[in-house]
């Protein structure tokens, strides 16, 4: 008799874990949506993500290949008169979160100098910009966080030697743009600007 009543118990403890494990399913709110490999795909092809940070314009506009003339400060306190050519390809990455831009410059021999490329992606929560620059000249990662200002945005942080420096991105149109870095000597009292970008677009 006792044998006979062991297999009811043991099919109604097993009804019984069921229920706790999966009769409640129906119920459980539903997670929010998530992207789709279909979806990565459609913004593989270098769109802003209508889901990112409406902030990530900012530098999203512009997207596009830019041809760039750079100037240095010299040691005199004068601007160098001869211009480093290059040119700037900025597009979307991570599905359409984030931009990678490429600087490609030449010599006056069009000999390739510098080649570097950066990775920015806005943080919400943080309400700023994070920023990594890489080059095949110094070989080392530079960090930066970014804030955008009266329309502008202004890098900051500590380049591949370890300098404190700034650079900004300003009179931005569809069309240029310019860009500047400056290096502070008395740690960020006051800064000094010691290279000019002016860029046009080339597509």
């Amino acid at each position: 008799m006792k044998t006979i009543l062991v297999y009811p118990v043991i099919i109604l403890v097993v009804f019984i874990l069921g229920l706790l494990l999966f009769g409640g399913a129906g119920h459980q709110e539903k997670m929010p949506q998530q992207e789709t490999m279909a979806s990565f795909t459609d913004f593989m092809a270098g769109k802003l993500n209508p889901e990112a940070p409406t902030e990530t314009k900012q530098l999203g506009q512009l997207a596009g290949v830019w041809e760039a003339e750079q100037t240095i400060w010299q040691k005199d306190g004068s601007w160098s008169e001869e211009k480093t050519k290059a040119e700037w390809r900025w597009y979307y990455i991570l599905a359409g979160h984030a931009i990678q831009d490429d600087w490609y410059s030449v010599d006056s021999t069009n000999t390739l100098q510098w080649i570097g490329t950066n990775i920015r992606i806005y943080s919400p929560e943080e309400k700023l910009w994070h920023m990594a620059w890489i080059d095949k000249n110094n070989r080392r990662l530079a960090t930066f966080t970014a804030i955008y200002e009266n329309d502008a945005v202004i890098m900051s942080g500590k380049n591949a030697q370890g300098r404190q420096i700034k650079n900004t991105f300003y009179n931005m149109t569809n069309s240029d743009f310019d860009w500047k870095q400056e290096w502070t000597f008395d740690e960020g009292n006051s800064w000094v600007e010691v290279a000019r970008i002016y860029c046009k677009r080339k597509t």
